[in-house]
């Protein structure tokens, strides 16, 4: 068979006829702009014959290009993997094609967490987002609600509030305790399992990051940061 029957690969095709570097001819075909005999391709590795038509929209190009952003409301006792991301928002995304497996894939995952942890949970293949967030010399603060069976002891909470962290009840009954702890150094997974040592630990979610909330999100739910939402 020769390589015209085989065909080319469509983003080679794309590039070519559009004038654009392969990179750009990927994401436009990941973003849901081309279509081969009027039926939508969003696998740029796809082959295609010289003979078969490409329907090519660029407008859709400077979204997929884009940085961008993702937060989502993990559930507990779920990993906050990106097999996790490709799933949750693969499905429900309001278009597809922007948010394919192959640009999913290459989102990274500053602060994870742990996976008995609950709440706000961040995607993003925006290079001055990543390096802001995972930058050590420079913590971003971040807000937890721990919910602990029954009554939580004076003494507990004085030993939580520690430099850099501020710990306060949000509500408490007999039955149970709210806190709210924020602070720039938290790790979750360990402060997670150093509140269950001191009351049994029933809920452990990350309310804040930065300046933003998880609200209005709810569990399972993910929506893209606008340009102006910061950290």
């Amino acid at each position: 068979m020769s390589p015209s029957e085989e065909g080319i690969r469509l983003a080679k095709r794309v590039a070519a006829e559009q004038n654009c570097s392969r990179r750009e001819a990927e994401a436009l075909i990941v973003a849901g702009g081309v279509q081969v005999e009027g039926r939508l391709v969003t696998d740029p590795a796809r082959r295609v014959k010289e003979a078969q038509s490409l329907t090519v929209n660029r407008m859709v190009s400077m979204a997929a290009l884009a940085p961008t952003s993702l937060v989502l409301y993990k559930p507990a006792d779920m990993v906050g993997n990106l097999a996790w991301l490709q799933n949750t928002v693969g499905l429900k995304a309001p278009k597809p094609g922007i948010w394919g497996a192959e640009r999913l894939a290459k989102m990274q995952i500053p602060l994870p967490l742990a996976k008995a942890a609950s709440g706000l949970c961040i995607f993003s293949d925006d290079f001055g987002v990543l390096r802001h967030l995972e930058d050590r010399r420079s913590p971003i603060e971040q807000e937890w609600m721990a919910t602990l069976q029954g009554p939580v002891q004076e003494a507990t909470l004085k030993a939580l509030n520690g430099p850099g962290i501020r710990a306060s009840v949000n509500r408490q009954t007999e039955q149970m305790t709210v806190l709210r702890i924020a602070g720039k150094d938290i790790d979750g997974q360990d402060l997670g399992r150093w509140l269950d040592q001191q009351c049994p630990l029933q809920d452990l979610r990350r309310q804040r990051v930065g300046r933003l909330s998880l609200a209005p999100l709810e569990s399972g739910q993910w929506r893209q940061l606008e340009g102006y939402e910061r950290f």
